[in-house]
């Protein structure tokens, strides 16, 4: 078996805390396009978490590392890994465990553009147009309702994975209707409706991808 093993570069309070929410979730989701947890160390100052191998590395990876200009993903590809993400947390509580004076980058700039029905400034500029926009907003709008900082203003999975299907159109239309999406200019100043991290981390910061053989106990 091949594993992966992420390190922590620089300890932190912050970085220990993102520690403990990626630990937990890997150890709660089980599912056959997720990423599984084999062990982690916490001693002292050591942070450690391993994975099982990736050999074509991550989502993130493909849409925007290395391989983001080699293998761009259609859309109809994205929406499936997003619902396929949504159905491996189904029923999994929301962690809440970030300090509210981390800066959330969402609020700066999509939920803005939420409210003002600017869904097609939120497109990945490489898709060049082909998605279906009915699809694009559900996703912006469930991501953004997703990441409200109080745990019970959020959707359950469940809910998630209807509206990222479209099931409902009544659940689709109660979500374009929330209070959230509704003034754009107050959005500025609500910094603590959302609580998505910013895309960049100083949580796991050194990635050893060395392909160690184990063996199951």
């Amino acid at each position: 078996m091949q594993i992966a093993v992420k390190r922590l570069k620089v300890w932190s309070n912050k970085a220990d805390m993102e520690f403990a929410v990626e630990v937990e979730i890997l150890a709660r989701v089980r599912h056959k396009n997720l990423l599984s947890l084999r062990g982690y160390c916490a001693e002292g100052q050591e942070r450690l978490i391993v994975y099982d191998y990736m050999p074509n590395l991550s989502l993130l990876s493909h849409l925007h590392g290395q391989h983001s200009t080699e293998s761009l993903l259609d859309w109809n590809r994205r929406m499936n890994i997003a619902i396929g993400s949504a159905e491996g947390i189904f029923g999994k509580k929301p962690l809440e465990k970030l300090s509210s004076s981390v800066k959330r980058s969402i609020n700066d700039w999509a939920l803005p553009l939420a409210c003002e029905k600017k869904f097609k400034e939120l497109a990945d500029p490489r898709l060049n147009g082909d998605y279906s926009e009915e699809e694009l907003k559900r996703v912006v709008l469930v991501a953004l309702i997703c990441a409200q900082s109080q745990p019970e203003k959020r959707p359950t999975m469940l809910e998630v994975v209807e509206l990222l299907k479209g099931e409902s159109k009544e659940k689709v239309s109660q979500l374009e209707n929330n209070e959230l999406f509704k003034n754009p200019l107050a959005v500025g100043n609500n910094n603590d409706e959302i609580s998505a991290a910013e895309g960049s981390s100083d949580f796991i910061s050194e990635e050893k991808e060395s392909k160690h053989e184990t063996t199951e106990s």
